[in-house]
């Protein structure tokens, strides 16, 4: 039999300087395992909020710089040279009726303004609220007519009348709509305003004023928000007789500005309904500066609103659009930021 004190020598477990150093060995593993999680997290979370930054760049160019390419334009002209005859209410009031000229020719403006940080947009409130403009940032306004076109069977403007082919063009009383196309009487148009001027193409701007749903569109000089100032779409108030194919297309009025969002400024569209009706709609969070600058015809550079006459608005070609987008994330201190630039060449100005 062996000894009592050697069997319990035999017995005894790990010695307390072995035990630490057993523990010193297995919190180094552990550090080392937290730092590879903590670095792959905090690499992840940047991967994931750069992605963020980069669909929402996207995202904001996609639609702002489809709305700015369609500025001033409509079915019917792809130069933006046609008369656009503006028979609304006090047009020169809003933003978003001052588009033509009124029949008695005086100038509204065209399908695109800017605005400098300083200068007001009828109706848009600047402050800290939600959804109001951030001080000193631009903006900029955009009216064009929608894609989504009835086309015209007759037009009896005795009765304010046209005849559409479908009943399904989903326009609804109260909406801005844009009528464009050649004379049907030609004998008529050109004894008001000059013998021989042949065929005619001219484009209308009304307020809609039956309820939707059927073939007939009626433009009644009465009633709505603005509503009709006169039941005639031809020059100096005189009658102009829209002919067979001629179209019927929705006016979207657009305001595109930095807003007070969730959690910091965003991307705002401005957008206007029926009878006048705004909403304020938050496009892209995150938007933290975004500047506008404007070529036009002949010039080498692009100017900031400011520098582009009154006068010239409808003259502009291309819209340089700056936007600097952060992300959600805060990485050591540190918040992912992208500034991209886009162009947008206006279709119906440049081809």
């Amino acid at each position: 039999m062996g000894s009592p004190l050697r069997a319990r020598r035999a017995a005894h477990g790990f010695s307390l300087i072995e035990m630490m150093i057993a523990l010193v060995l297995g919190l180094l593993v552990v550090g080392a395992a937290i730092g590879i999680f903590v670095s792959n997290r905090a690499a992840y979370r940047a991967t994931e909020d750069l992605g963020r930054v980069q669909e929402g760049v996207r995202m904001a160019f996609e639609m702002m710089g489809r709305n700015v390419r369609e500025a001033g334009g409509n079915p019917c002209n792809s130069t933006d040279s046609m008369p656009l005859i503006n028979v609304l209410n006090l047009p020169a009031n809003n933003w978003w009726t001052r588009w033509g000229v009124t029949p008695g020719n005086v100038a509204l403006g065209g399908g695109l303004v800017g605005y400098d940080g300083g200068v007001a947009v009828d109706g848009l409130n600047t402050g800290s609220g939600p959804g109001q403009r951030v001080a000193g940032t631009p903006a900029i306004s955009v009216l064009t007519a929608g894609q989504r076109v009835a086309t015209v069977v007759s037009h009896v403007p005795s009765t304010q009348t046209f005849t559409v082919q479908n009943a399904n063009h989903g326009f609804q009383a109260g909406d801005l709509l844009v009528v464009c196309g050649q004379n049907s009487d030609v004998v008529s148009f050109a004894s008001v305003v000059d013998s021989g001027v042949g065929t005619v193409r001219l484009g209308g701007l009304f307020q809609m004023s039956n309820a939707g749903g059927g073939t007939t569109i009626r433009h009644q000089a009465a009633g709505g928000t603005p509503g009709n100032a006169s039941a005639n779409l031809g020059p100096a108030g005189s009658e102009f007789t829209y002919g067979a194919n001629a179209t019927i297309s929705r006016v979207q009025s657009s305001v595109w500005y930095l807003g007070n969002g969730t959690g910091g400024s965003s991307l705002y569209q401005r957008v206007v309904g029926p009878n006048g009706a705004i909403t304020n709609q938050e496009i892209i969070q995150g938007v933290q500066a975004m500047n506008l600058t404007y070529l036009l015809p002949g010039a080498t550079s692009y100017v900031a609103a400011n520098l582009v006459p009154a006068g010239r608005w409808g003259e502009v070609v291309a819209v340089r659009m700056e936007l600097t987008l952060a992300g959600q994330e805060n990485i050591d201190g540190n918040t992912v930021t992208r500034q991209l630039v886009q162009v947008a060449n206006l279709r119906n100005r440049s081809l």
